[in-house]
């Protein structure tokens, strides 16, 4: 009897753990010289085109992700492309 409830409670606290898990929305978002690239859940990627940039100048990455904070989105990763440049990957939860 002692297993039996045993296992009860913990397909419980199974169960009430995976219904408490968080979904999210998530993004993509690098930088090509001249611009930024970003696709939100896998869709066609948005290209923002910037001018008079150099090589090694990341202010317009570090603009839309802002842009992208002010929007609710986090930063939960984040890598260096194969040419060298950032690469962000986001969240957001959904409602």
């Amino acid at each position: 009897m002692k297993l039996k409830t045993s296992i009860i409670a913990l397909m419980m606290v199974i169960c009430s753990t995976l219904m408490a898990q968080e979904k999210y929305e998530q993004a993509i978002v690098y930088h090509i010289i001249g611009m930024v690239v970003k696709s939100i859940e896998g869709k066609e990627f948005e290209k923002i085109k910037v001018k008079g940039e150099q090589q090694g100048d990341y202010t317009s990455i570090f603009k839309e992700l802002g842009n992208m904070r002010d929007e609710g989105w986090e930063i939960w990763n984040s890598s260096i492309s194969p040419g060298g440049g950032p690469v962000y990957f986001l969240r957001r939860k959904l409602k």
